[in-house]
């Protein structure tokens, strides 16, 4: 009887520690689980940080960009205008040469102002088109334009 209350006392003293071993394992389990969450939620709000920082750096220089081109625009748009009346001044100018011309020579001037006008109008209407111009086409259009404004300008200067 004895050895049987000794072998169920070594018996329950076995069972207690395997238990306690076990707790003790499932405690690790969940105090390494708790950890890796923490751990995951920093990397997550670190790299939440990071994607913030990256955009709002790809926003600031994307605001850099478009105020960038809006200058070249404008600057543009200035030199335009600064063109254009001065050819205004210059068709000013022949319109009142052809008024003292002789019938032949100003009848002929009268023809080239008239052809200078249309062109005139035809190129300031294709120069609206810079307002709705982005900066993917804003080469081709400008070199349109150039090109175009050069064409008026010789055929004033041949007049």
């Amino acid at each position: 009887m004895r050895s049987a209350v000794l072998i169920a006392s070594a018996m329950s003293l076995a069972l207690s520690v395997a238990c306690n071993n076990a707790r003790d394992q499932q405690e690790k389990a969940d105090k390494a689980q708790a950890e890796a969450n923490q751990k995951i939620a920093e990397a997550t709000q670190q790299a939440g940080e990071k994607i913030n920082e990256a955009q709002a750096e790809a926003d600031k220089k994307t605001a850099e960009a478009q105020a960038d081109f809006t200058k070249i625009r404008e600057d543009y748009r200035h030199d335009v205008n600064t063109k254009l009346a001065d050819l205004d001044k210059k068709i000013a100018d022949l319109e009142a040469k052809a008024k003292t011309e002789p019938a032949a020579k100003r009848a002929a001037l009268d023809a080239k102002l008239s052809e200078i006008r249309t062109r005139r109008e035809a190129f300031v209407s294709e120069y609206r088109g810079i307002e709705t111009a982005s900066a993917v086409t804003w080469d081709d259009v400008k070199k349109r334009l150039d090109k175009s404004w050069n064409d008026l300008e010789n055929m004033v200067q041949r007049a």
